[in-house]
């Protein structure tokens, strides 16, 4: 599945900003597994991403990392939005 995950930037340099959530993004893979595509600058939020997960409970289990770190790097990103998108074969089994 995939999760398309938005968030709102209330900074002043994202490029700075981005560096230091990149690697936290980094470290949510190496713990939880998943691939993360992205950033993405979508036309209505500051920022996208493109989560490849096996279980929509990665959404959680990183959500707990990444708020925690987020935090911790003191990062003016603020979650907007998510969808969740299957393909067939695991809509249907």
């Amino acid at each position: 599945m995939i999760i398309l995950w938005k968030a709102d930037y209330d900074g002043k340099d994202i490029k700075a900003d981005l560096k230091k959530l990149e690697k936290i993004n980094a470290k949510i893979q190496r713990k939880i597994g998943g691939k993360i595509d992205g950033p993405y600058f979508p036309q209505d939020a500051s920022l996208l991403y493109i989560f490849h997960v096996d279980k929509f409970e990665w959404l959680n289990q990183s959500g707990r990392i990444w708020f925690e770190e987020t935090a911790k790097a003191k990062l003016p990103f603020i979650p907007k939005s998510y969808e969740v998108a299957v393909s067939p074969k695991e809509f249907f089994g």
